[in-house]
């Protein structure tokens, strides 16, 4: 075959690829990447919410434990739910913060206290409540929703140094 008819069949080929009728374009823009909230087994007793780096509320079960985790825990009298509350104050372990999880609520040392029913709970953390914003009060009440096996469904007072927070509800 000549230089010449293999240079033809080439740029036949090449027309044949590219000629499929479907126009280069611009990338478009159509928001973020998708987005799947799951939220564990209502079983999983420990769910702490913290907050995406792109600022949503996000579950992360807390219910493996090795030996030195749980100091301060069970073994020291705390509910689940308390458990729950003291690794939300205490903020996302080094592995959440690289996967990008923070908390909005502040840094606290002290008593944690919870109370709950079938359908209610109140919990006292040891910070002034009244001054946290809307995303740290959310982390606080879906959390105590969540705890002790709940099913994110109860009307969770929240109470601090500086009073108490209206009943709210997790809208995770």
């Amino acid at each position: 075959m000549s230089r010449l008819s293999r240079l033809g069949l080439a740029a036949m080929a090449a027309v044949s690829l590219t000629g499929c009728g479907v126009r280069q374009s611009d990338v478009i823009e159509a928001g973020g990447p998708a987005t799947v909230t799951v939220f564990p087994d209502a079983k999983q007793r420990q769910i702490v919410f913290f907050v995406s780096s792109e600022g949503r509320l996000t579950p992360v079960a807390g219910g493996v434990f090795t030996d030195t985790d749980r100091e301060g825990g069970y073994e020291n009298g705390k509910v689940p739910g308390e458990m729950a509350l003291s690794m939300l104050l205490f903020g996302p372990s080094e592995k959440a913060r690289a996967a990008g999880l923070h908390t909005e609520l502040p840094p606290a040392e002290g008593h944690i206290d919870m109370k709950s029913g079938t359908d209610q709970a109140l919990v006292r953390v040891p910070v002034a409540v009244r001054r946290l914003g809307k995303t740290a009060v959310r982390q606080l009440v879906c959390t105590a929703a969540y705890a002790e096996g709940g099913d994110g469904t109860a009307e969770v007072t929240v109470a601090g140094n500086d009073g108490r927070l209206p009943p709210a509800h997790c809208d995770a």
